[in-house]
């Protein structure tokens, strides 16, 4: 049976909501693994969406790397003329960090197993603005948008002979650092065309709009909604009683 987008909404709002509130690594580790149950439950493709921003997580790694280095406390692991370089607590803020990114990353895997018109509706439905709708379905279009651009970068790259496979792990990081900037630039191009197109259609001509899909919230949905609630104040309970779990 098919879950509501309103359903979906609502995963990805209490998800990212505790990635932000979760204290520390272990209630971090259970919000992605809800993430994980959530996005196999809704059947979405998870190891081929990881397959294809497997760029990105190295990105990723390499950010949380370098700020484990800036910060300061806990037991010293690594230290050059008495300058501490890597620390338990810097390790345990690189691993919150890239939870909470993993959990970011999982709850737009959520996103994109709907289409982006049902979540238009939902959103209208919850009587959201059109014009904040109509900008979160162009953000959720950009997405494939922004990895495109990213991949023909990188062909640009291997025609010149460059295999980026072959490079070493830190040349490769900064070889992703450096195509960030015209990645960016390509997708803002786009933008601005795609806000000439709009311009050029009378978007917003006519204040009132008609829905041609109507959305049914079933029992099912109304279940799932009420469960996902009560698991979400249960782990709000246990968080802040019981307090940090892993403790640098």
């Amino acid at each position: 049976m098919k879950t509501d987008p309103r359903v979906k909404l609502l995963y990805i709002i209490v998800l990212t909501t505790l990635a932000v509130l979760a204290k520390d690594v272990a209630y971090l580790g259970i919000v992605v693994v809800a993430a994980i149950i959530i996005n196999l439950a809704l059947k979405a493709e998870l190891l081929d969406a990881l397959r294809r921003i497997r760029h990105f997580l190295w990105l990723l790694v390499f950010i949380g790397i370098v700020q484990s280095l800036t910060v300061k406390g806990g037991t010293t692991l690594i230290s050059i003329g008495g300058l501490n370089l890597l620390t338990t607590k810097g390790i345990k803020f690189a691993i919150e960090f890239i939870l909470r990114m993993s959990v970011i990353i999982l709850s737009g895997l959520i996103a994109l197993s709907t289409d982006g018109r049902e979540l238009a509706d939902a959103l209208l439905k919850l009587k959201v603005p059109y014009e904040l709708v109509f900008m979160s379905g162009i953000a959720l279009r950009f997405i494939p948008v922004f990895r495109e651009e990213f991949s023909a970068r990188l062909d640009a790259i291997a025609m010149r002979g460059i295999v980026v496979k072959k490079l070493p792990v830190i040349s490769k990081l900064k070889l992703y650092g450096y195509l960030v900037s015209p990645t960016v630039a390509g997708c803002i191009l786009r933008s601005e065309e795609l806000s000439r197109s709009i311009i050029s259609r009378g978007f917003r001509a006519v204040r009132r709009r008609t829905m041609y899909r109507e959305l049914r919230f079933t029992v099912r949905d109304g279940v799932l909604c009420a469960l996902t609630l009560l698991l979400t104040a249960a782990y709000l309970f246990c968080m802040y009683y019981f307090g940090a779990i892993v403790k640098l």
